[in-house]
């Protein structure tokens, strides 16, 4: 009502203008259009009207709002006795923001997880044959793809190399190496051990011993442990492999996208 009353008001004032109107009755009615004006501000952010507003807003949970009518109150209302408390408020509404963005990040992330419940991404489940060629139970799982790197030693340097994981279980992990890129592993005429570091996904950063017996290093239970956490967590993984005896031999290589390395474990254990 009040707002179509000070539209009324300036509507006539055109009128008035237009028609000659008396300066006296033009500059009074001009007064009760400002008075009317500063009327419809107070009935828009009195303090009851923006207290009201900011209750409401805060119940629905509607934060964004309620900051807004608060700090409204404090710019229009500095004298109101509801901004202290409403300062108290604006703390309270700040932990709850980020429980709730942490409610919503943990279920985008899991309606993520069941979008891709069957995504084993680069890795897939096989199994592994017998002495007749034929599958056993024994299943594993392994890179679809070589992951390419490279290595140096005494007679090269940066030349290409193709890896491979062997992941039988979470406590038993292999990896070998292809110089060159080649089809054969590297092998260990005798045992060869090597410093194995690695950095996760989260810039973690670790270091043990790996041993090749045969043509792969396998790792130790507990070494085996780590490396299957890491692929759990998923993301860009990178290492670096040095022979102990022979510092000068180094391999190095990256998984850019490690992830769903937990789906195919899960479908490992289901085989």
């Amino acid at each position: 009502m009040k707002l179509r009353t000070v539209i009324f008001g300036l509507s006539l004032l055109v009128i008035l203008i237009g028609c000659g109107v008396s300066q006296e009755d033009y500059d009074k009615l001009r007064a009760e259009n400002e008075k009317l004006k500063i009327e419809l501000d107070d009935c828009k952010f009195g303090a009851e009207k923006l207290i009201a507003l900011v209750d409401k807003a805060y119940s629905e949970k509607r934060y964004s709002s309620a900051k807004q009518y608060i700090n409204e109150l404090y710019k229009r209302h500095p004298e109101s006795p509801k901004n202290s408390e409403f300062k108290k408020l604006l703390k309270k509404i700040g932990k709850e923001e980020l429980v709730e963005k942490k409610r919503k990040e943990a279920e985008e992330k899991e309606r993520i997880r069941l979008a891709n419940i069957n995504n084993t991404g680069m890795w897939r489940v096989g199994h592994y044959v017998d002495d007749f060629g034929e599958s056993t139970k024994q299943g594993y799982i392994r890179n679809t793809n070589l992951i390419r790197g490279t290595f140096s030693n005494t007679a090269t340097q940066d030349s290409d190399l193709d890896v491979k994981f062997l992941i039988s279980n979470s406590s038993d992990i292999s990896i070998q190496l292809y110089e060159y890129a080649g089809n054969n592993p590297v092998k260990a005429y005798s045992s060869t051990g090597y410093w194995i570091l690695i950095q996760d996904n989260d810039n973690n950063r670790y270091k043990f011993t790996v041993t090749n017996y045969t043509d792969r290093l396998s790792l130790s239970e507990i070494n085996s442990k780590k490396i299957h956490n890491i692929l759990m967590k998923g993301g860009t993984i990178k290492f670096k492999i040095i022979e102990i005896e022979n510092p000068t031999s180094e391999y190095e290589f990256t998984i850019q996208k490690a992830d769903y390395y937990n789906n195919a474990y899960r479908k490992l254990k289901e085989s």
